[in-house]
């Protein structure tokens, strides 16, 4: 009984562990996948605890992987993004300020043609 429960517990925790790899997973933007990806690991997950924790592991594996499915099935539902709906807009094919970048602005003038940065002073250098 004792090692059918370290047995199941080490099993959820590497389940678990497993869902921090690199690996490619669910599809952010669609919520159905991230539902069906949270329920295999939280059933996976709620059945080794059931099993390590419960009085009687064969009633408790059952019992956590339902709720554990659930749970998971419920944060994939909840860490998905919204879906964006909206009306594309057509870009106006004309200046929106005709004549904005024509001119400097009032009180400023262009820099005098050929002009550059002085070079560094010869004691600045580091």
């Amino acid at each position: 009984m004792r090692r059918a429960r370290t047995g199941a517990l080490a099993l959820g925790v590497v389940v678990s562990l497993a869902a921090c790899n690199g690996a490619p997973g669910p599809d952010p933007n669609d919520a159905v996948q991230k539902m069906a990806a949270g329920a295999v690991w939280g059933a996976g997950l709620g059945a080794g605890l059931g099993a390590a924790f419960a009085i009687n592991p064969g009633i408790g594996a059952p019992m956590g992987a339902a709720t554990g499915a659930a749970v998971g099935a419920l944060a994939g539902l909840m860490s998905a993004q919204q879906a964006v709906y909206y009306e594309p807009i057509t870009p106006p094919t004309a200046a929106v300020i005709p004549g904005f970048y024509d001119s400097w602005a009032p009180g400023s003038h262009p820099p005098p043609l050929g002009a550059v940065a002085p070079p560094p002073r010869a004691g600045n250098q580091g």
